[in-house]
């Protein structure tokens, strides 16, 4: 977002506050349930990250990436639930502490990867291409996409994850070395907003 945007959120404008709400809510809201698997508890913890933002909007730079700002800010509260909560499944904090090590987190709203992703989805095999189609543009759950493809739900989630490692390996050829790490547990951004369900 543009440096004037900030200097609105600076001045407490209420409708540069929305604006925020409206274009970062859905994306935070999908990385915090991926790691809390709590929608209510997700909510939450956006909802207090955006408002901390908006508090402390006056402490913060004019160039700041705020995209990076919010993501880490939701990284730090899921690491904390997690800790919190005695999580026995150590695989995902260890995930979150990988993104603690990256260096940065304007991935988040890089147009120019999601077009690469969206061109590595294009370029996959049919049987891949599709089922990327189905779980990333239209949003489906395996047992729908193993309806809709005529498989068992266990190949779908096999077919999706053989997917993703061949989109990983592609963005890695292409030094993409920080979504390489990161694409089992943050959702395609922005992918969704494109289907073609959106398209006029």
């Amino acid at each position: 977002m543009a440096e004037n945007f900030i200097h609105r959120l600076q001045q407490k404008e209420n409708r540069a506050y929305m604006e925020l709400y409206d274009h970062y809510f859905a994306k935070l809201h999908r990385f915090a349930r991926s790691f809390v698997f709590d929608g209510e508890v997700a909510k939450d913890i956006v909802q207090n990250a955006l408002i901390k933002l908006y508090e402390n909007i006056s402490q913060l730079e004019s160039a700041v990436n705020i995209g990076a700002y919010l993501c880490v800010t939701v990284r730090n509260s899921c690491l904390n639930y997690l800790r919190d909560q005695g999580v026995e499944d150590r695989h995902k904090i260890l995930y979150l502490q990988a993104i603690e090590q990256a260096e940065t987190l304007e991935w988040l709203d890089d147009e120019e990867l999601i077009k690469n992703i969206k061109k590595i989805i294009t370029e996959l095999p049919e049987k891949y291409r599709n089922i990327c189609e189905l779980r990333f543009y239209y949003n489906l759950k395996y047992f729908e996409i193993a309806e809709r493809l005529g498989i068992s739900e266990n190949v779908a989630k096999v077919q999706v994850h053989r997917s993703i490692q061949k989109i990983k390996e592609a963005l890695a050829n292409n030094n993409n070395h920080i979504i390489g790490i990161l694409m089992f547990i943050f959702p395609i951004l922005s992918l969704a907003e494109s289907s073609p369900l959106n398209r006029k």
